[in-house]
């Protein structure tokens, strides 16, 4: 098989995680599969010359190959429209549920990563089996099933529609799936606390993040509620593929491939 791994991200904690996370992802994902990667980031969190040459490295080991290394700051035909989007994000949020101010901006690079990577594609007539959009540099990421059957459930989407999803940090599927979830970034379509009032969508984010469910003020206008709201309204066909750390007893959990979680040395680079 094919694959392609694109990444917007900050360098941060890379040193503790990406070769874990490689390692986690060997058997189900990388081994004896064509793995290009492809990278935008920007020259704060952690970024150097030794650390690029130092990701450069741990992906060689795990035979990946690293098509680009890309910067925001070189990027600049894209930075009106994030500040276009910024603004209308800023102007538009009801209240400061899950509001923050980087949120547009992720979201708009995530767009813009998911772009350059299809260009070099073009130009290059690259073609994949699937698309796969990891933070693998400031997330954990362990197996929660064998690594024949996450393999199994990832090959499944080559033949399908599905989207595999850990809400903000993975997105798994075909190139025209991944195109529509990134699409999101663009002009950055801002859902409101109407969402909640749809019952399906309510019960359903309950059992993938019981941890923001909760919250006294629904965090509407969190990435990982927004973007959940694009797939839902959209009408994927998607499945949640993160263990509730937050809800053990949620029925999804069962059949999560992994259990994804936010490095706690990740904020000391931001």
């Amino acid at each position: 098989m094919r694959y392609c791994i694109f990444i917007y991200g900050q360098f941060r904690s890379f040193v503790y995680n990406l070769e874990n996370n490689l390692n986690s992802i060997y058997e189900s994902i990388l081994k004896n599969n064509d793995i290009d990667v492809f990278i935008l980031t920007d020259k704060q969190g952690n970024y150097s010359a030794d650390a690029e040459d130092m990701i450069g490295l741990i992906f060689e080991k795990y035979k990946c190959n690293v098509k680009f290394i890309k910067y925001w700051e070189d990027c600049t035909e894209y930075h009106n429209k994030e500040q276009i989007n910024q603004d209308k994000y800023n102007r538009i949020c009801k209240h400061n549920g899950g509001k923050h101010h980087f949120t547009s901006n992720m979201w708009y690079r995530r767009y813009v990563a998911n772009e350059l990577k299809n260009k070099y594609c073009v130009a290059n007539n690259l073609t994949y089996d699937l698309h796969m959009f990891m933070r693998l540099f400031d997330i954990t990421v362990q197996p929660n099933l064998p690594d024949l059957l996450i393999k199994s459930e990832i090959e499944s989407c080559i033949n399908s529609d599905k989207l595999l999803m850990s809400i903000d940090t993975i997105f798994i599927g075909k190139l025209e799936i991944i195109d529509k979830v990134f699409k999101f970034g663009e002009n950055m379509d801002v859902y409101h606390d109407d969402i909640w009032n749809n019952i399906e969508y309510s019960n359903y984010f309950k059992q993938i993040d019981w941890g923001l469910y909760r919250e006294q003020i629904k965090p509407t206008y969190s990435s990982e509620v927004q973007i959940f709201s694009h797939i839902f309204t959209n009408k994927f066909a998607f499945q949640s593929i993160r263990f509730d750390f937050n809800n053990e007893t949620s029925p999804l959990n069962k059949n999560a491939l992994f259990h994804v979680r936010l490095c706690n040395r990740r904020t000391f680079y931001a």
